[in-house]
């Protein structure tokens, strides 16, 4: 007899690191005949935000779209996917998924490839403007497309999906604005960053137990049986999508100022949706706010919980089955991701308003939010290392 360890957990940090050294090398790679002597605004809180997305603040590399398209297909799937029924969801399958994905994640990534070449300072000396334009823009789609199956694969074979990326673009973000300004110097942003990542922290490792009483089980533990929801119910994700969904918007906005350029509101618009306006900074924080909920009650379901009880004979302990069951659950998502939504938006304000008054430069006003969304990660990279740590434990025998 013969005993073996898998050491699973080793595979995937290794091959989430070649991820990231494949992703690095991406970003490292400048598109064709983009000029890179002039710089647009480095202080200005949008940039901080495609840094946050792409890596790539000037929007010049192969991976300037970043996980853009990957983050935004994922989400308008998965909500299409919530609004069918439970019997159409099971007929979905995940090849079937992944294709939808695809699809959508290529339609984001020339949408906004086209859009973000219009942007670009095209050298002279490189040919044809037209013939560069379109170079750049396949340029960017074919780097979208290397980033979705780079996080694709790395769903698969390694660590977190999409998370080291995210990691690593939050992290240069970080390291670059903390060098380039003085962020000790503003007590206020400090105290302020540190009260976020301890509520963070807090949220994402507690949980809420709701008693079940299941009849199959009749013994000691019986009382030990519960319904698990996060104080955090989604993580970081409304933060995180909310910044995408405003870059989407200005996106579709900038679209419609060069379709019409005649009507100037599009263009009155775009500098109101910028961070460093009081528009824009209101328009985010109820996103984030609003995302909240949403997702909450798409991942949670409440409805199909409370569905699936019912259907398997068991209760939640002094609650009735079927629809005082489901008000019941619905009453717990609705309430702790308000409560969620709530914190996050509330401690962004914070900075933001900060910002806006001018008592701190406009690239530190995301900070906060780029403090939230490290630890959320890393909080979510350590949970699912520990589930591969605990597998590798185990000692598999061999007759």
């Amino acid at each position: 007899m013969g005993t073996t360890r898998t050491h699973v957990l080793c595979k995937r940090i290794l091959f989430s690191v070649l991820i990231l050294i494949i992703y690095l090398a991406g970003r490292s790679i400048t598109l064709y005949g983009v000029s890179t002597s002039f710089i647009d605004s480095p202080g200005n809180v949008q940039s901080i935000v495609t840094t946050m997305l792409s890596g790539d603040r000037y929007q010049r590399t192969l991976m300037s779209l970043g996980i853009m398209p990957y983050i935004n297909a994922s989400l308008l799937v998965q909500i299409i996917s919530s609004l069918k029924n439970i019997n159409s969801r099971t007929k979905i399958s995940k090849q079937k998924q992944d294709r939808w994905m695809l699809i959508t994640a290529v339609i984001f990534s020339v949408f906004m490839s086209v859009i973000q070449s219009l942007n670009l300072t095209l050298r002279e000396d490189a040919g044809p403007a037209s013939v560069v334009r379109l170079l750049v823009i396949l340029e960017m789609i074919a780097g979208a497309m290397i980033t979705y199956f780079l996080c694709k694969t790395n769903e698969k074979h390694g660590i977190g999906a999409s998370m080291p990326i995210i990691l690593l673009n939050v992290i240069t973000s970080l390291a670059s604005n903390l060098t380039m300004y003085h962020f000790f110097r503003y007590p206020v942003l400090i105290l302020t960053t540190a009260g976020i990542v301890v509520v963070t922290i807090f949220m994402e490792n507690s949980i809420i137990k709701v008693p079940l009483q299941r009849v199959s089980i009749h013994n000691i533990h019986a009382d030990q049986n519960y319904i698990a929801y996060k104080r955090n119910p989604v993580g970081i994700m409304p933060v995180m999508f909310a910044s995408s969904f405003l870059v989407i918007i200005r996106y579709v906005i900038l679209f419609l100022t060069y379709v019409i350029p005649s009507d100037h509101a599009f263009a009155g618009i775009l500098q109101n949706l910028l961070m460093t306006e009081l528009p824009g900074t209101t328009l985010y924080l109820i996103i984030i706010f609003c995302l909240s909920v949403v997702f909450s009650f798409i991942m949670l379901n409440p409805a199909e919980s409370a569905r699936q009880l019912q259907q398997n004979g068991d209760s939640i302990i002094g609650v009735y089955a079927g629809e005082k069951t489901k008000r019941y659950l619905v009453k717990i998502v609705l309430k702790w991701s308000m409560i969620s939504g709530l914190l996050q938006a509330g401690c962004m304000s914070i900075s933001l308003i900060l910002s806006l008054n001018h008592d701190i430069p406009a690239s530190l006003a995301l900070i906060p939010s780029s403090g939230m969304i490290l630890v959320s990660i890393i909080c979510s990279l350590i949970q699912e290392i520990q589930t591969y740590y605990r597998y590798d434990a185990y000692r598999f025998s061999y007759l």
